[in-house]
Formats: structure tokens, sequence, C-alpha cells
């Protein structure tokens, strides 16, 4: 896919300029990177092509998807391409107050919210004739609000699970729009069938995610289990043993910890592992998972390295 775009504003000051504000979209800013170190969970490779004046990131992906990082831990794409990203970014001034709306919301849903943020906008600076200037400059179309929102939802539901963004030292995932501390049971996450099976919640993660994996699934299996490890790390309660207070079942993360294992994820499963090891209250099983930990310890060191942006 070819971007026209992003050539003109590395070229021309003034189109730069207008990008930058009042649209948010500053090339400028690429130099200075993101915030902290990140990464791919799928491992694929990031560019750093804008930033934002709270200190988001605008990345391109190895398909030519663009990628927006917010400094509190969000991600989301926000275009197939430059062109289209910049179309949105141009179009929905502050686009991120419309992320949550659909095409099926209609017209007159979409005119109302459009014309709230810009009224609201408008009451500190211009953005009409600045629109309409940038968007002459870099040869864009002038889509109607249906079309933007049309264009930004259908960036959004491709985020997951190829484009989940990763903190490059803690390795958990950001967040996609909305948090996911309440996950939905594993094999719900991956569209699993749990038909036949008593007690589903009790079956090993194997049961979910192989079937998954065969299907060629990978990235969407990587990415439940990443949620699913996050909100282990993040709330350690979830392992509670129900009717037995401070008590924890600790198998889900020997679990994950497999299951990253066998799909070549080495750091999460390391990740997962380390947590396990913390949790264990006897002597010998410290022993046995520090045992295992210092295993995939060294398979990580000797791994090849994923690339890492920031």
């Amino acid at each position: 896919m070819t971007d026209h775009a992003l050539p003109k504003l590395r070229d021309n000051p003034r189109l730069a300029e207008l990008a930058a504000f009042p649209f948010d979209f500053d090339v400028d800013r690429a130099a200075h990177g993101h915030v902290e170190p990140v990464r791919l969970a799928s491992g694929g490779p990031l560019t750093v092509v804008a930033g934002d004046d709270t200190g988001g990131t605008y990345f391109v992906c190895a398909d030519g998807c663009v990628l927006h990082a917010d400094s509190e831990g969000g991600a989301c794409l926000i275009g197939t391409s430059v062109d289209e990203a910049l179309e949105v970014v141009i179009g929905l001034a502050d686009w991120g107050a419309f992320a949550d709306l659909t095409p099926g919301d209609g017209a007159e849903r979409i005119l109302a919210r459009k014309a709230e943020v810009e009224d609201e906008l408008r009451e500190h600076y211009g953005i009409d004739d600045e629109r309409e200037e940038l968007l002459a400059g870099l040869g864009l179309p002038r889509r109607t609000p249906m079309e933007l929102v049309s264009m930004l939802h259908r960036a959004l539901t491709r985020t997951e699970p190829d484009h989940v963004l990763l903190n490059a030292r803690e390795l958990n995932a950001y967040r996609f729009l909305h948090d996911h501390d309440d996950l939905p049971p594993l094999w719900e996450y991956l569209g699993v069938d749990a038909g036949g099976f008593a007690e589903p919640a009790a079956q090993p993660a194997a049961t979910w995610t192989r079937p998954a994996l065969a299907q060629g699934r990978t990235e969407a299996v990587r990415v439940a289990l990443i949620r699913r490890l996050d909100a282990f790390v993040m709330n350690q309660s979830l392992l509670g043993i129900p009717g037995a207070p401070g008590h924890l079942d600790t198998s889900p993360l020997r679990e994950l910890a497999e299951e990253f294992e066998h799909l070549g994820d080495l750091p999460q499963a390391l990740r997962a592992q380390r947590l396990y090891t913390a949790l264990q209250d006897t002597p010998q099983e410290r022993a046995a998972a520090t045992a295992i930990r210092d295993r995939l310890e060294e398979r990580v060191r000797r791994a090849p390295q994923v690339p890492v942006v920031g």
C-alpha cells in the first residue's frame, strides 16, 4: 500500500505545521520516540512516524496500518494506511472522541457528536480553514463524517490480535479502548465451543488454546493468554480459592507458562513462571518452580531479540 501524504508532510514545513496544530499529528515528534520502550506482541516491526502533544505516538506497522499509543497505556489502530489515518485525524478533529461510534449509529448521532466536539474546539482555535488547506496540500479527499467514522471503526476492529502493543520491559499489553480487568472465560475469548465439558472453568488452558492453534489462530491465542496473565499480575485475588480465604490456586499460572512455551513465546512464559514461583508456599514447591524458571531464563537469554521501539 502506497502512502502519498507522509512524504509531503516531511518535505513541506507549512503542511507539517498544520498537521501538528490543530490536528495533533506532529512528524517532528517522531525523533523523540515513545514515552517508554514498546514492541508488538506478534514481534513485528514498528516505525515511529509522528507524535501528539500528550505524549502519544503514531507507529506504522509492517502491513502499513497506523497504530496510535497514548501515554497512559492504551493503543489502537486508527487507519489501514498513513493516508487513511491522516484522513481520520484531520477530518475528525480529536478523533478519540469518536472511537465509541460505529456506522450503525447513524448520520444523526455522528453529526451531532461532530458538532459537539468541533464547536468546543472552535472556542479556542480555528479548524475549518486549516482543514481545507491541509487536505488540499496533501491531496486527500474530503469525506463525510459518516465515511470517516466507518474508516476509524474498521481500523479499530483490526487492532486485535495482530497489532497488540506491549510494554517492552514488563511485557504487559496496552489496553484496547477499554480495560481487560474482567475478562471472559478463556474459551469465550477464543470463541472455542465449551459444549460437552463439565465445569469448563476447571479445564486446563490447553483445552481451549490447542484447538485455536490448530486452526492457525496463533496471535489470537497469544493475546488471549497475555490478557489473562496481565489480569493475574494486576489482581492476584483472581487466583483465590472459593471458601478458602488467603489461599491461592496458582496452577493457572503454571498452565500459562506451559502454553506460552508451547507457543514459542519464551519471554511471556518466563513472566508467568516468575509469578508462579514467587507465589509458592513450601520450600519444595519453590525449588521445583525455580528450576523451571532458571531454565526459561537461560532459553530467553539465548533467543533472538524481538524489535523494540523507544
